[in-house]
């Protein structure tokens, strides 16, 4: 019998900074599978795929009432025709939402892949919870990364394809900083360029590589170019997801600000590359064996461990080795391994 799994996703999309790793997840999942039909709420991009992956979704330009309806009626055909064996989706609660009386009527078993605090009220909320309720499985990527407590719930580590961001770095520098992350209130991104603009590095580059996803995000960032229009401080925007590691490159310390419950796929990348972190979230600590040195509680924290890098330089060196045995727990490498059980 043919393996089937429906899969939902936010977006198909290799240029978008933020997104673009989904399509590594497709491609990976995919080869346990003999056919895998992708719904998405956005076709930007169609990379190719093997030949037992279709990929269905409207246009990025398409209105956003669209968009669900679109995905409704593909849902509804999909399902008429196809015996799956699960349904899978990849951060898109509203997925399972929409697709719910077609997911209970052929009973179809979903698991749910989340990782983020979520919102904290109003309707995004109730979209979350009743997506759980629906999931018979929901994985996540770290202890904090999921808001409701459940016995659905599995934490198995992100799946970043580190391999392409791997740097053999033999010689530690502090000339170039990097912010890399979505631009929204929650990242505070403000408090990190103020703390760094306190440090004795404050006539240092410092690049905040991203770009905003809503109308939110989209004030949020008129704001900070506006406070922060000063020549060493460089808002890149969103680059290919593609580029991104050659373009890790130049950097030699990353700053990530986001409190608990965002397990950033950015700070896996940047230390694959072999980049200095500075971060927040204490789920990191596991990366670091524990040590303390390069996590920060508080502004004035982060001053304090800016103005002392050049021992973490010598720390971060020292360790390396650790930390890359460690970060193959959030590997693409090993996603199969760890979500077979819940797929």
């Amino acid at each position: 019998m043919n393996r089937k799994l429906l899969y939902f996703n936010l977006a198909i999309d290799s240029k978008d900074t933020s997104l673009g790793f989904a399509i590594k997840w497709i491609e990976t999942i995919s080869n346990n599978y003999d056919q895998v039909d992708v719904v998405t709420l956005r076709l930007s991009t169609n990379p190719n795929f093997s030949n037992n992956v279709n990929v269905y979704g409207p246009k990025k330009q398409d209105k956003k009432i669209y968009k669900y309806y679109y995905f409704f009626k593909q849902v509804k055909f999909l399902t008429s025709n196809n015996e799956y064996e699960r349904c899978f989706s990849h951060m898109s609660p509203i997925s399972v939402l929409i697709a719910s009386y077609y997911l209970i009527k052929k009973r179809i078993k979903t698991t749910l892949w989340f990782t983020h605090p979520g919102p904290k009220f109003g309707l995004k909320k109730i979209i979350l919870f009743m997506s759980l309720l629906i999931s018979e499985q929901v994985v996540t990527a770290s202890k904090t990364s999921f808001p409701f407590k459940s016995k659905k719930v599995h934490v198995i580590g992100h799946a970043i394809d580190l391999n392409i961001f791997s740097q053999n770095k033999k010689n530690l520098s502090i000339n170039k900083f990097l912010i890399l992350s979505r631009i929204s209130k929650s990242k505070n991104i403000h408090t990190t360029i103020d703390s760094f603009l306190n440090s004795q590095y404050k006539n240092y580059p410092l690049d905040i590589i991203g770009g905003p996803l809503n109308s939110d995000d989209n004030e949020y960032l008129k704001i900070l170019k506006n406070k922060y229009n000063q020549p060493n401080i460089n808002f890149v925007g969103k680059i290919d997801y593609e580029s991104l590691p050659n373009r890790l490159k130049d950097y030699d310390v990353h700053i990530n600000n986001a409190p608990s419950g965002f397990f950033d796929k950015s700070v896996l990348e940047t230390l694959s590359s072999g980049i200095i972190n500075l971060y927040k979230n204490d789920d990191f600590n596991k990366l670091f064996n524990n040590k303390n040195n390069f996590h920060f509680k508080s502004s004035e924290n982060l001053i304090e461990k800016l103005n002392n890098l050049n021992q973490l330089k010598n720390d971060f060196g020292d360790f390396l080795e650790v930390l890359n045995n460690e970060l193959q727990e959030n590997s693409l490498l090993t996603l199969n391994k760890r979500i077979s059980k819940y797929l």
